[in-house]
């Protein structure tokens, strides 16, 4: 009985991390794996230049449930009879964690590359997880550490800054932002209606399943909300 019992535990892949219809993820992502919505979260932090806020409910739930597989394939590893299945289990778990590792080596990138302007705004350093945040404020220390030590110490004053072009600029212009005009695929999720696309106040009509080549500012809210996605 008890062998029948941890047959049961060990489902075709991906079932265990499916969502359940309560809306609990806005877009229209009821219904939808969290392998689903992982890859679109992947697919959108590719392609949008700035640093998305992290998803920490779904990589949980998704970390979570890898452990407890790992667990049932363990627990069946001495069964012949589940010998194929283990197998598949085996292979679909490393193909989920790819995909986890893929989102968090495309947002450890633009941490590095904008660690300087995420840490300078409380509201963008907010969207960083608890160890993306100290990993930042670490990397920070070491590379400014040795910019200084390389080439900032060995400037006259005035050019030594790190953050600045010369001392007496206010802005600090060395600093890497993101380009938030640059053009994105976006897919609409659901109907929204005319939406403002330009400074000029041009509108264009965003209808479920339209795809638009377009500026990523003039939707960077509705990627907010999941009203579109980046592909």
């Amino acid at each position: 009985m008890a062998e029948s019992s941890q047959q049961s535990d060990l489902r075709i892949p991906e079932d265990d991390f499916q969502q359940t219809a309560d809306d609990r993820e806005p877009g229209g992502a009821a219904g939808r794996s969290d392998v689903d919505l992982l890859r679109q979260a992947v697919m959108n932090e590719k392609a949008a230049p700035e640093l998305l806020h992290y998803e920490t409910d779904l990589i949980n739930r998704i970390e979570q449930m890898l452990d407890y597989q790992d667990e049932q394939v363990e627990l069946q590893q001495d069964n012949p009879a589940m010998e194929e299945l283990c197998l598949m289990w085996t292979v679909e778990l490393s193909r989920i964690r790819y995909y986890l590792r893929d989102y968090f080596r495309v947002r450890l990138r633009k941490v590095e590359k904008f660690v300087m302007h995420l840490l300078d705004n409380p509201d963008l350093a907010a969207r960083m997880s608890d160890k993306e945040t100290n990993y930042a404020r670490e990397f920070f220390v070491l590379s400014g550490s040795h910019l200084k030590s390389t080439a900032a110490n060995h400037l006259p004053e005035a050019f030594a800054s790190i953050v600045r072009s010369a001392g007496a600029s206010a802005a600090k212009d060395l600093v890497p932002a993101p380009c938030l005009d640059r053009h994105v695929f976006c897919r609409v999720l659901e109907d929204r209606g005319h939406v403002t696309v330009d400074e000029e106040g041009n509108m264009a009509e965003f209808n479920k399943g339209d795809l638009f080549v377009i500026r990523y500012q003039p939707i960077r809210e509705l990627l907010q909300e999941k009203v579109v996605q980046l592909c």
